[in-house]
């Protein structure tokens, strides 16, 4: 798995068009983005007994595979050019070690060198690392801001596979959603 510390120039470059890293924390992204819809498995909001009976820990195993080749088809039309941010401040040792203990061998290394800096900007170097980070998300371990500078979009992980997709061109937001789409997925307005 390969995950490179960004540049300078890459932080800059990031910071210019997208202007906040923490995305999940921006209260109204519509101030800075465009385009804003949800990456989901349904096409509309479920009500609160539907979710209660569809959402769990076997919604997200039959539906993640969908979310990861969806991120893996946007890595390649990226060209390799995806970025990440990892929030490591509302990460208390319990969550940590509970994170660590869910994961193979391999896995738990990968993860634990992600927090021995406090640096939290990435540039995702091959798919393995991509799908990891996919995965972390997709069963609710551990959330990441996904940065596809070349679409102007970042796609957030987030509870019960409601993946915020916000977009500051159409272009990208409408290649994103075909992306979404093509690979049995919904994007929600």
């Amino acid at each position: 798995m390969k995950l490179e510390l960004v540049t300078n120039e890459e932080i800059n470059m990031l910071h210019s068009k997208f202007k906040k890293f923490n995305t999940h924390l921006v209260e109204e992204p519509s101030k800075l983005y465009n385009h804003i819809g949800i990456m989901d498995v349904y096409n509309r909001v479920l009500t609160e007994e539907e979710a209660s009976e569809l959402l769990g820990r076997s919604h997200n195993v039959k539906y993640g595979p969908k979310f990861v080749s969806t991120f893996t088809n946007l890595f390649q039309i990226e060209e390799n050019e995806v970025y990440v941010h990892i929030y490591k401040k509302g990460l208390v040792k319990a969550e940590f070690r509970h994170i660590l203990s869910c994961l193979h061998r391999k896995e738990a290394n990968f993860f634990r060198k992600l927090f021995s800096s406090n640096k939290g900007i990435y540039k995702i170097g091959d798919v393995e690392a991509l799908i990891f980070l996919t995965k972390l998300s997709v069963n609710e371990s551990y959330f990441t801001n996904f940065f596809f500078p070349s679409l102007d979009t970042v796609i957030i992980g987030n509870w019960d596979l409601s993946f915020p997709v916000y977009s500051k061109t159409t272009i990208g937001f409408q290649k994103v959603k075909e992306i979404i789409e093509e690979n049995g997925l919904c994007i929600r307005q």
